[in-house]
């Protein structure tokens, strides 16, 4: 985390400093392909992973919008990829208390929101719910909920990346930035 000293970079030099670090940090297995938009450093775009049934199945596309404001007000997240969870909407907002402008603290780092999107994905939170219907059947009836959403990974996620072909495409992605 960051001292309390430290003074708050502007957004831009904070996202690159951020992407840098997320770049080389090799925990953060469950997204993968993260990368500005060409010439715009206030969109992302990564590839999310999760490791829990039934998503593990499947990949899932995720949008990084940050304000012009930030890191004092919080990015907006997007699953571009469809996918049945009762914490993300049809739009695929999801719904994560700490990117709500109320608890936003400025030097939150990129990958804690990672860390609790997966956290979110992986283990669904029906007391939290984006959609109501999704989540009591989450709760009342786990094993169509089941069925349900892993019909939806086999139909609608992208499809997963091995490891050979990650590394391949950061290979050609290092030789492009040379």
């Amino acid at each position: 985390t960051m001292s309390k000293e430290e003074p708050i970079m502007d957004g831009p030099k904070r996202m690159q400093n951020e992407l840098k670090r997320m770049t080389n940090y090799k925990e953060l297995k469950q997204v993968q392909l993260l990368e500005p938009e060409k010439d715009n450093i206030f969109k992302w775009t990564a590839l999310l992973m999760p490791n829990t049934p039934p998503y593990d199945k499947g990949a899932f596309k995720l949008d990084v919008d940050y304000p012009k404001e930030f890191p004092f007000r919080p990015p907006r997240l997007h699953i571009t990829t469809k996918i049945y969870h009762p914490n993300v909407n049809a739009r695929g907002q999801v719904c994560l208390p700490i990117l709500e402008v109320e608890h936003w603290i400025p030097t939150t780092r990129m990958e804690s929101v990672f860390n609790v999107l997966l956290a979110t994905i992986n283990d669904p939170q029906p007391e939290n719910p984006y959609v109501i219907d999704i989540a009591s059947q989450f709760t009342n009836d786990p094993k169509k909920f089941y069925s349900t959403a892993e019909a939806w990974v086999t139909r609608y996620a992208e499809v997963r990346p091995t490891d050979q072909e990650l590394a391949k495409i950061a290979r050609r992605k290092k030789k492009a930035a040379m």
